[in-house]
């Protein structure tokens, strides 16, 4: 245990995915030196005000989330056209089959740390359920925590619950230990911020004249099975 980190204070906070070209609407090159470089920002910034959204921070410098607290309703309504291309629209919604969750998921942070982990490639809103999951794991051997790929794994050792480094590997390596009620405190807090963005999401369906059970269809959006098991 002398190699794992102790983290207390832990967050997880909501973020949904803005790909810069997915919003770009004219030739930007992508900054040479990627997320990591003084361009990236700014390159991404651009792409979004294409489409019209602007103001929005990412949560970490270099990265394409935003915390779903910080989108204000007419941002999440320039937005949702271009997260709704793929699946044919506004009007395809009425499709159950045809909705997507939104890209995203829960970016894990702790007191002193900072963010820790960002969600990975093909992760989305329902990523919720992996950490609930992992959050009542008694196990003694590595159980994958999903949070897209690469992704983490979780095993208890009494009386901490650890986490391991990000990997693709059947090997994963320790880096974390945490209080389990620590985490579960930390998934209830991101639980409220996901009903509440999801109540948002349904009232800026509403405005943008979707025509249907609009809290449904934001919580399909928002990774919940259910809009009525999620009041």
């Amino acid at each position: 245990m002398t190699n794992l980190i102790e983290i207390n204070g832990i967050k997880l906070t909501p973020v949904i995915e803005f790909f810069p070209t997915d919003f770009s609407r004219k030739d930007r090159k992508m900054p040479d030196g990627g997320a990591a470089c003084a361009e990236w920002e700014p390159y991404w910034k651009s792409c979004l005000a294409d489409s019209g959204v602007e103001g929005l921070n990412p949560i970490e410098r270099g990265s394409c989330y935003v915390a779903t607290s910080e989108i204000t309703a007419e941002q999440l309504a320039r937005a949702l056209s271009v997260f709704l291309e793929d699946c044919g629209g506004l009007a395809e919604l009425h499709d159950a089959d045809s909705r997507p969750i939104l890209s995203g998921g829960l970016a894990f942070s702790a007191y002193r740390h900072g963010i820790l982990v960002l969600p990975t490639c093909c992760s989305d809103l329902s990523n919720l359920e992996s950490w609930q999951t992992a959050a009542g794991y008694t196990g003694l051997s590595w159980e994958m925590l999903w949070i897209g790929h690469p992704w983490l794994s979780v095993k208890f050792q009494q009386p901490w619950l650890v986490l391991s480094d990000l990997h693709e590997s059947d090997d994963p390596e320790a880096r974390w230990m945490v209080d389990p009620a620590d985490l579960r405190d930390a998934i209830t807090a991101a639980e409220e911020e996901l009903n509440r963005f999801k109540k948002q999401l349904a009232q800026v369906l509403s405005g943008l004249g979707f025509v249907g059970n609009a809290m449904q269809v934001a919580a399909d959006l928002s990774g919940f099975r259910s809009a009525e098991s999620n009041p």
